[in-house]
Parts: structure tokens; sequence; C-alpha cells
């Protein structure tokens, strides 16, 4: 019966998302394009888990369960939280596309002239930690929205002391880009009615990197997998 309290709780959240602005143009009215890198974190907001998601943190352990052991990445918020690792942003006239160095990811985010209903495609079977995206932009402002995360509940954060948060497959997630005092902010707003019982936001600052560009990261499973007594504090 909790469960179904908080989602009938969250539900109209998700649903006002999926009805944000019903004539939104498609051409970009901010320049976000270069190279960027988070030197500071910020603000992750206190995780209100639901029994099940506290079940799922409580029995999560790094050595086993962190999908970087396979050069996974575990979500989006976690390659944006790797502090001095940079990516880059290519605004194009139906696309966005950022190059993350973490794991050498690439996204093609297509941009859309609505913010809803939302036609994502299936989903992605390479990448399935990551779900599907879509994007528009309202002022000067980037939102991309992404669900579909597979079938399996899978880690949201991986590291400090938020490691072992939990993502299943009702996520759905929104982030917010825009641009203030010459840094980038992002603002991400995950909505999971099974392992949260209140939307969980995550907020970045990133400063622009001119002279900085996003290196092929190479992870190598094998070496990836090896742990030591060492690294154990780092997670």
């Amino acid at each position: 019966m909790k469960n179904n309290r908080t989602k009938a709780r969250l539900l109209p959240t998700i649903s006002a998302l999926l009805t944000l602005g019903l004539s939104i143009p498609v051409h970009a009215e901010v320049d976000l394009g270069g190279v960027w890198i988070l030197y500071r974190a910020e603000g992750f907001g206190v995780p209100a888990l639901t029994d099940k998601g506290a079940d799922f943190k409580a029995s999560y352990n790094f050595k086993k369960d962190d999908p970087a052991l396979k050069c996974i990445p575990a979500s989006w918020t976690r390659i944006y939280s790797n502090p001095n690792t940079p990516f880059e942003i290519i605004q194009g006239s139906e696309s966005v596309t950022i190059h993350y160095e973490l794991f050498d990811v690439v996204r093609t985010v297509p941009i859309v002239s609505e913010a809803g209903p939302f036609k994502h495609r299936a989903n992605n079977s390479e990448l399935p930690t990551l779900g599907d995206s879509i994007g528009w932009y309202t002022g000067d402002t980037l939102f991309i929205h992404s669900q579909n995360y597979g079938s399996e509940s899978r880690v949201l954060s991986t590291i400090r002391g938020w490691a072992g948060l939990p993502q299943s497959p009702l996520m759905v997630t929104l982030e917010k880009y825009w641009l203030e005092d010459g840094a980038l902010r992002l603002e991400i707003t995950h909505f999971d009615p099974l392992m949260y019982s209140e939307p969980l936001t995550v907020t970045y600052p990133f400063d622009l990197e001119e002279e900085f560009v996003v290196e092929h990261y190479g992870c190598d499973p094998e070496a990836a997998s090896l742990l030591t007594i060492e690294n154990d504090s780092d997670q």
C-alpha cells in the first residue's frame, strides 16, 4: 500500500512533465557548445527511498554490483558526477550530441518541437543503463527527457555517500541545462515511484575549458574489475 500511495503522489508530477509546453521552438536560443568539466560538487538531494529502494541500497556491494567493473556507465547522473572528466556539447539543427570522455559515451539526442506526448524509441540495448532521450528548447534552456531504462533494477550512483542509490525500470529523468555567470548549470530530476517516495534532484556546475579536448577513455573490463584495499574507500 505504501508504494501505491507513493506512485499516486508522483504520477501527477510526471504527467506534468509529459505535457510541459505545447509549441516549443526546435532551434536553440542559447549556445551551450564547447568542452565542459566539473571541478566542484554541488547539490545532491537527500534521497527519500521507499522500502524497496532502501533494501536495494542496503544490499549494494560495489565489488560485485558496480557496473563500472564492466566498463558500463551506471547512469547519466553518475557520468556527470565524475570529477575532472570533460564532455563536449555539439548543438545541431535537429539534435544535440554530447561526447563524454568517461567510458567514451557518445549521446545523440533528437530535438523535438513539442515536449509531449513524447515519442521515445525502444530501449538502447547496448547501454540499457542510460535508456533513451529526446530534447527540446524553452527559451535559453535545453531540456532532455529520458526513459526506457530496461527491465532490471540497477544502480543510479556508485560514488561517495550516494553509492548504491537505485534506478528501476520505472525511472524517468528530466535534465535542464542553462548558462549562468559563464558556467553551464545542469539540474537532473529523477522520478521513480518504485524506489523513491519523492523526486530526487541533483545539480552540477561546469566550467568551460577552451583548451581541453575529450580524449579516448579506453576502459578495459579486465583491468577495471581489479580491486585493491586502497580503492575500497573511494567508492
